[in-house]
């Protein structure tokens, strides 16, 4: 009886000790962190809302940084008004890297950092940072 116990004991450690390493520690974000995530990196970018729901997050930091990454793939009808209704990017100068457009917003909003936007044809990436 006594390792029976033991063992769901130490299962549900594990099972714990590997949420909090994902939780903590890993640019895995959870589904239900998604809508949050997403809210935050645009209000630090003064961004308007994304033209489409089909995005890749990727989070970093510590517990004294954070930075979001958003991925989206969008017509460029569609990318051109995201840009045109986002304040922060409406009288911003970008910069040409290839076939990269990469807007930088520093610092950001609410006592961000700030970070890019670069648009490459139809996909963007919204790199922003809190520190």
């Amino acid at each position: 009886m006594r390792s029976k116990i033991f063992k769901v004991f130490m299962l549900l450690a594990f099972a714990a000790a590997f949420y909090i390493y994902l939780e903590a520690f890993s640019s895995y974000v959870f589904p239900w962190d998604k809508k949050e995530a997403v809210a935050t990196t645009l209000t630090w970018g003064g961004l308007a809302p994304l033209p489409t729901d089909d995005i890749t997050i990727e989070e970093k930091g510590s517990m004294f940084t954070r930075q979001f990454m958003i991925e989206f793939t969008a017509g460029k009808d569609e990318i051109e008004k995201w840009i045109k209704n986002s304040k922060r990017l409406q009288n911003n100068n970008p910069t040409q890297s290839g076939s990269n457009v990469i807007y930088k917003i520093y610092p950001g909003e609410e006592g961000s950092f700030g970070g890019t936007v670069k648009v490459d044809g139809t996909k963007v990436i919204i790199n922003m940072s809190w520190s």
